[in-house]
């Protein structure tokens, strides 16, 4: 007969997929963390720990049942007893081969064994005690199987190793059957109070039995952890590069790794214990050519051992490598030693500091070497001689041929200088300078070998099809006659080279003290002018410019001054030192627009027909911003752009041409007025000359000096006007003082004049009555011719 499939319960009673993931969840929970198969062996071998007590405890319990369930007689109990003592004898085995070493795959056996005889061992006392109770044994002997399955249930599991499991079924099997036995078979009220007090007993150690399994699981799984950490800070620590030593707080070696064997010259992976710290650096093969700055830095590093201060030292090794050494505390935790082969870093190093004190260009000491050394032999009295040398006209050889070239002359003439006398001590200082230390030499013999440097240096040089030559000027000082110490001596021989460069040509100047004086003047100056300038304070002269045809003034040109009150009689500055004070410390911008500013406002108050000049630097006027700058002052004056006219001088533009250029064509194609001032006192060329946005030439008042009585000087000046006017510009003469220079000028076909002759510079308030003094002067002038 064919039997219809059977429905399974799960269908039945369908529990829905999450509910039974929460469930699985809290038993997972309940029962403690799993463990990975290397813990649970650790947490298996625990149970080794546990084999005398449960061996002496398993006895006598088995004992005392054995003993109450044969002289009761009972069949079962006896039954019972031995199922009791089956169970103990399997969980002393599962103790006995925890202490065995363990594999992987042995761990489940002894697991299951232990719980199997757990459960065997519960279940036969439980039963025995039903039993004992049922046959109505005294209660003395009722009370002892109580107390030895109480006894059983606490070191089993409330106190023992916690096994979640097999503590439920311990206390299902032992627990339960004690609690009923004294329910149902004692007095009241004792009964319900012992089967309460088991209940609760059972089910604490139940509590406990789960805590202890998870304090050992999180135990376990903690210790797994560190070691895991360990392990990987040892690995990490032995592949490292940097060589160090981990110490306790005796000094012991706790960790070396392979690095630091290798830099000590220990064996590599030496199972044998190692000394202690300082015994070991103490016989280190790798240490021992440096014993006695080893023995000095022990003894030192003891000392700031015991005041658990860190240390360092410098240790070298036998192959004459450098090792540096630093310890350091670790609060609690003993010391940290690194060790550090510092070799090529040194030499690095000392290479760099080579490289720093030595020129690229010419292989010579630089300006810090060349201090140094010169420190050095005044620190013991030397005589010696100190000369600076400035190149003359090398600007112009980058500018002819090129920075190459510029280089390989600079390189031409340290070699010279280097090779003249294997005495000197030759230097390369920045820019075009050199410094040269003459030992033990007079002020004669000093000033002989400066003229024969100049000779080498003015030597020319070829490099491909360009010649090259240059000159030099020389500043000399002498120790101890003019200083004793470095910086005073090169500051007596800069001295000196400022006074040989103030003239032309190869000049040589040996420092006495009026320099001193003169530039303790110069110093004066340049205070006054700075303030000056910064509280813009600068005051402003105008002098008429005429032309010649119609007789009237026709611009005036502004000329800066210093202002009233602010000059000492001893430090007289003229406007030629404004500039060149102002040039040098980047404040010619902020002179330029304070002139530019006052002589617009005092313009723009004359007829229209008044034009104004303005001398421009060219280091101002490479300025992008100049063009607009004048443009904002000239407006806000509100004077015309083209009643402006600024005026540069030959050598300047000359030297600067490209840089100014760009300026001086906006300036141009604004219809503003670009003038050549002192024009005959350069060096132009007419081709040079006819490429400038120039639209007037000043001829210098040095050329017209002089003239009207000398007939090469005034055709001097009539070859410079009529160079002018093949250039098709406008010409004028300056400096005139003379009714016959200005009969001369008017002769070569001079359009304007200006000079003392018509007006000296004035200040704003005198300037209506210089213009029609100016006036007036150039008709009867022009009357009496």
């Amino acid at each position: 007969m064919l039997h219809p499939p059977r429905t399974p319960m799960s269908d039945l009673l369908p529990i829905p997929a999450p509910v039974q993931r929460r469930w699985r969840t809290r038993l997972r929970e309940w029962l403690g963390p799993a463990l990975p198969a290397h813990l649970k062996r650790e947490f298996t071998q625990e149970l080794g720990k546990y084999f005398l007590p449960f061996l002496v405890g398993g006895s006598v319990a088995a004992s005392l049942g054995l003993a109450v369930s044969f002289h009761f007689g009972s069949s079962l109990a006896i039954a019972l007893a031995i199922l009791a003592v089956n169970g103990f004898l399997l969980v002393v085995l599962a103790c006995w081969n925890a202490r065995l070493p363990l594999a992987d795959d042995q761990v489940d056996a002894i697991e299951n064994r232990y719980t199997m005889g757990v459960l065997l061992a519960s279940a036969g006392l439980g039963g025995m005690v039903l039993a004992v109770f049922a046959a109505n044994a005294p209660m003395v002997l009722q009370a002892l199987l109580v107390m030895v399955a109480l006894a059983a249930l606490g070191v089993g599991n409330g106190s023992g190793p916690g096994r979640p499991l097999a503590t439920l079924c311990q206390s299902v099997a032992l627990g339960v059957p004690t609690a009923l036995a004294t329910l149902l078979y004692w007095p009241s009220p004792w009964n319900l109070n012992s089967f309460i007090g088991i209940a609760v007993y059972a089910l604490a150690c139940v509590v406990l039995s789960l805590r202890s399994y998870a304090t050992q699981s999180q135990l376990l799984i903690t210790r797994d952890e560190q070691r895991n950490e360990r392990l990987r800070i040892n690995t990490a620590l032995q592949h490292l590069n940097q060589p160090m030593v981990l110490l306790d707080d005796d000094l012991s070696i706790v960790l070396i790794n392979q690095s630091a064997r290798t830099l000590l010259g220990l064996p590599a992976d030496d199972a044998t214990p190692l000394p202690a710290f300082p015994e070991m650096m103490a016989t280190a093969p790798a240490l021992a050519r440096a014993s006695g700055d080893r023995d000095e830095f022990l003894s030192h590093a003891a000392l700031l051992v015991a005041a658990r201060q860190p240390f360092t030292g410098v240790l070298r090794l036998n192959d004459d490598r450098t090792m540096d050494l630093e310890c350091i505390p670790v609060p609690g935790a003993g010391w940290v030693a690194m060790l550090r082969d510092t070799t090529t870093e040194r030499n690095a190093i000392a290479e760099l500091n080579r490289e720093l004190r030595r020129c690229p260009l010419t292989g010579l000491p630089n300006k810090r070497a060349f201090g140094e050394e010169l420190e050095r032999r005044l620190a013991r009295d030397d005589r010696l001689s100190l000369l600076l040398i400035d190149l003359d006209g090398f600007k112009l050889v980058n500018e002819r041929h090129g920075q190459t070239v510029g280089d390989r002359m600079i390189t031409r003439i340290g070699f010279r200088l280097r090779t003249a006398d294997p005495n000197l001590v030759v230097a390369r200082l920045p820019g075009d300078k050199f410094a040269v230390i003459l030992p033990g030499a007079s002020a004669d013999q000093a000033i002989s070998l400066a003229r024969s440097l100049i000779e080498t240096i003015d030597t020319p040089a070829r490099f491909g099809d360009a010649e090259v030559s240059v000159g030099a000027a020389v500043g000399i000082a002498i120790a101890p006659d003019h200083a004793m110490l470095a910086e005073a001596l090169q500051r007596a021989a800069d001295l000196a080279l400022r006074d040989a460069k103030s003239e032309p040509g190869n000049q040589i100047r040996l420092y006495h003290a009026a320099l001193s004086d003169d530039a303790a003047q110069m110093a004066k100056r340049e205070a006054q002018v700075r303030a000056v300038i910064r509280n813009n304070q600068v005051d402003v002269a105008y002098q008429p410019m005429l032309d010649l045809v119609s007789g009237r003034v026709v611009a005036v040109e502004a000329l800066v001054r210093m202002p009233a009150g602010t000059i000492h009689p001893d430090t007289p500055i003229d406007s030629n030192h404004m500039v060149a004070i102002a040039e040098a410390r980047g404040l010619i911008s902020q002179l330029r627009r304070q002139v530019f500013r006052q002589a617009a406002a005092t313009v723009a108050a004359l007829p229209s027909s008044i034009g104004l000049r303005v001398n421009v630097s060219v280091n101002d006027l490479k300025s992008p911003d100049v063009v607009d700058e004048i443009l904002a002052d000239t407006a806000s004056a509100g004077i015309d752009h083209q009643r402006i006219a600024i005026e540069i001088t030959e050598s300047a533009l000359m030297t600067d041409e490209a840089a100014s250029l760009a300026n001086l064509q906006r300036l141009v194609a604004m219809g503003s007025g670009v003038a050549m001032d002192d024009f005959g006192s350069g060096f132009s060329s007419l081709e040079r000359l006819g490429r400038l946005p120039i639209n007037a030439v000043k001829i210098s008042g040095s050329l017209l000096t002089g003239a009207t009585a000398n007939p090469v000087s005034a055709s001097i000046f009539r070859a410079a006007a009529s160079l002018g006017q093949s250039l098709g510009v406008l010409l004028v003469a300056e400096g005139m003082e003379t009714p016959a220079e200005l009969e001369l000028a008017r002769a070569a076909g001079i359009s304007r004049a200006q000079g003392f002759l018509l007006s000296q510079p004035v200040p704003a308030s005198g300037l209506r009555a210089a213009i029609n003094a100016a006036e007036a002067a150039a008709a009867t002038l022009a009357r009496a011719a």
